[in-house]
């Protein structure tokens, strides 16, 4: 099943991609990390942080304002994850996988990891690419009470907060039933987000 939805995932970026490129629009791009619940294609193209992408993600800061590069894992604790998603999390790993796309891996030895990805308006990524790609696997449904606006459907939660949006994989989405733990996630980081 993972391999299916990694392969899936995979595809979803593709698809995004070539979304994105029909536009013709240089500042709007794809996320580049379009994934499935429990399976997310950031792991199957970038499965270990590199060594420049670490040393980026450690030498980042979450005092910056809201175009800075942050390390998303100062945001969330992999204890607060654990309590909040309703699974084990070991351990929390930055990195930065584009620009403005600022990530945090929580393994869990158990099941699924859980990504969380916070995108700066310097990464081009928008709201409306994030629903486009949701929207081209399945059903997506709006949620109140999260962010500016909210989406949840089969790969992931997608909120926007002010000029940045945040994704929540692997927390929950409709393919693995309820979505009150991503939910609660998100509202975590939006509250830690710092103000700029």
């Amino acid at each position: 099943m993972k391999r299916f939805t990694i392969a899936a995932s995979a595809g979803l970026v593709a698809v995004a991609f070539a979304v994105a490129g029909c536009g013709g629009s240089a500042a709007t791009s794809a996320p580049a990390a379009a994934t499935t619940s429990g399976a997310p294609a950031a792991a199957s193209t970038n499965p270990q942080p590199t060594a420049a992408g670490t040393a980026a993600a450690s030498a980042s800061t979450s005092s910056g304002g809201a175009g800075a590069e942050i390390n998303a894992c100062s945001l969330l604790s992999a204890a607060q994850a654990s309590s909040l998603g309703g699974n084990q999390y070991t351990a929390a790993t930055p990195s930065t996988i584009a620009t403005g796309q600022d990530q945090c891996d929580y393994a869990n030895a158990g099941g699924s990891d859980l990504m969380v990805i916070v995108y700066q308006p310097s990464s081009g990524v928008t709201f409306d690419v994030l629903t486009s790609v949701q929207k081209g696997v399945g059903t997506v449904t709006n949620v109140s009470g999260v962010g500016d606006k909210a989406i949840v459907g089969s790969i992931e939660l997608d909120v926007q907060t002010g000029d940045r949006l945040i994704a929540v994989e692997g927390a929950g989405g409709t393919l693995t039933g309820g979505y009150s733990g991503a939910v609660a996630i998100a509202k975590a980081i939006i509250a830690a987000l710092p103000q700029g």
